[in-house]
């Protein structure tokens, strides 16, 4: 979901300046680019390779069918000469560069570090917009709620999809219209458990009824909603307490999703039964890798991959196993409402501190499921950004999530078989099915080197919280062992 960002936008100063001496892009041949005062612009020459700046803060992204999903906050530029790389000044903030398709050819926007966004999610306010047709639609769906509204403001697009959000200044206060981008059946499912677990007493945007009663409004197929608009939400800090913070939340909202029903016509959302064919469609990709690093050997990052797929392979065949000797089954058959929902993209984006704790948001692509999938994503993608497993880190996350939502035994193994698959090499090479020799670059290179170094930890990591012992040495939490 593209996003408006709140803080950490600059201008782009002209060369020389204290903030950005000598910002220069490049530009394909025939591209007239839109650019700040001062900012020079030279043409691509032919042949050029990718233009990467890169910075060492690390966003969450959405990306494929893995919502927790990190990246590298660098972007990729084609064509023309390398970035000349240089150390940064005192106090500067060092930005990235991307395309951005306008009317007159192509615009380009600088991202300074520390704003939280990429190409995709984030663009500077003025160019975040809508077609004139979703714009329309959004006038019409207004109307069917009791509602004099004086101003709106796109805050976040998923333009692929048909996806927004607005928020509305209103004779009732400030409230959110949502377009919601799935199908109307599975977004009613969506949309009941929202209203399910507000009534619950979760930190969830509550929904507004339309004139009619009903939780949305359906326009050109599409189903619309608006929420209240929470005022003063911030992000945890980017430390050990705020993980524990937003694992105390996580908990919080499983447990009042537990439970829920979904409203007649609604499509059940539900990933309780495919864990195993999850694991196995991880192992069999090994496989794909391993062909696809073989076709491209001049790549920068074949030989890494060549080197470490094997091992990868293993790991993704032994949690299989485990899985499939542990409890997970028996779980998974107490059935949907027993378990609740996951929200399956939680994380410091929505996951945000206001009125009372933590406030959940962003709810569209909450499914069934076993509510330690969603730890689990916040666990490991949290090592995955320190290059380190702290034991005493998964520990302390572990025991917030549990003093909100009790995790038992059984469940706490399926918690740490979950984390034995090579889920972080899977994340960072899956793309490369999709075109190869770009893909296999340095920077992966890079990054699998880093994974390589933390994988000693891991290991370290799950035996100390009990992974394969006979006798689980839980981590312990207010006097009471967590899965206990």
């Amino acid at each position: 979901m593209t996003r408006r960002s709140t803080n950490g936008r600059s201008d782009v100063t002209g060369p020389g300046s204290a903030s950005n001496p000598g910002l220069c892009v490049w530009v394909p041949p025939g591209v007239t680019p839109l650019v700040s005062a001062g900012v020079t612009v030279r043409q691509m020459g032919a042949g050029g390779g990718p233009v990467v700046w890169r910075t060492d803060h690390r966003i969450e992204r959405v990306q494929g069918d893995d919502p927790s999903e990190q990246r590298p906050a660098e972007q990729r530029l084609w064509g023309g000469p390398p970035w000349q790389e240089r150390p940064a000044q005192t106090g500067e903030r060092a930005p990235g560069i991307w395309w951005q398709p306008s009317q007159s050819g192509v615009r380009l926007t600088a991202l300074w570090e520390g704003s939280g966004g990429t190409p995709e999610e984030e663009k500077a306010p003025n160019d975040l917009t809508v077609p004139p047709e979703l714009e329309a639609e959004a006038h019409e769906a207004m109307k069917h709620w009791d509602m004099q509204v004086t101003g709106m403001q796109v805050m976040a697009t998923k333009p692929e999809k048909g996806g927004a959000i607005w928020r509305i200044e209103t004779d009732r206060g400030p409230r959110s219209l949502k377009r919601l981008h799935r199908p109307p059946a599975r977004s009613l499912f969506s949309i009941g458990l929202q209203d399910y677990v507000v009534k619950q007493g979760a930190r969830v945007p509550k929904l507004i009824p339309t004139r009619s009663g009903e939780l949305f409004a359906e326009i050109q197929g599409g189903l619309w909603i608006v929420t209240d608009w929470i005022e003063g939400l911030t992000q945890a800090p980017k430390d050990l307490e705020g993980a524990k913070i937003l694992c105390y939340g996580l908990g919080e909202f499983h447990r009042h999703s537990r439970g829920y029903e979904p409203p007649p016509g609604a499509e059940v959302a539900s990933r309780l039964h495919r864990w195993p064919r999850t694991y196995r469609k991880m192992a069999t990709k090994m496989g794909w890798f391993r062909e696809v690093a073989r076709l491209y050997p001049e790549a920068p990052a074949s030989a890494a991959v060549l080197a470490l797929v094997d091992r990868f392979e293993e790991q993704a065949r032994r949690a299989l196993e485990r899985l499939e000797a542990s409890s997970y089954a028996r779980l998974a058959a107490r059935g949907g409402p027993a378990w609740g929902v996951v929200h399956q993209d939680y994380g410091w984006s929505n996951g945000q501190i206001g009125p009372g704790g933590v406030w959940v948001i962003d709810l569209d692509g909450v499914a069934y499921d076993l509510p330690i999938r969603d730890l689990r994503k916040l666990i490991t993608s949290t090592m995955d950004d320190m290059g380190v497993w702290d034991p005493a880190w998964m520990r302390a996350m572990i025991e917030a999530y549990h003093e909100a939502n009790p995790i038992e035994p059984d469940l706490y193994q399926v918690l740490l078989i979950d984390m034995s698959l090579p889920n972080e090499f899977y994340k960072h090479v899956k793309d490369m099915l999709m075109d190869p020799l770009p893909f296999l670059s340095p920077e992966l290179d890079q990054l699998l080197q880093k994974l390589v170094a933390a994988e000693e930890t891991k290991w370290q990591a799950l035996k100390e919280l009990g992974l394969d012992a006979s006798s689980t040495p839980a981590p312990v939490s207010g006097g009471r062992r967590v899965g206990r």
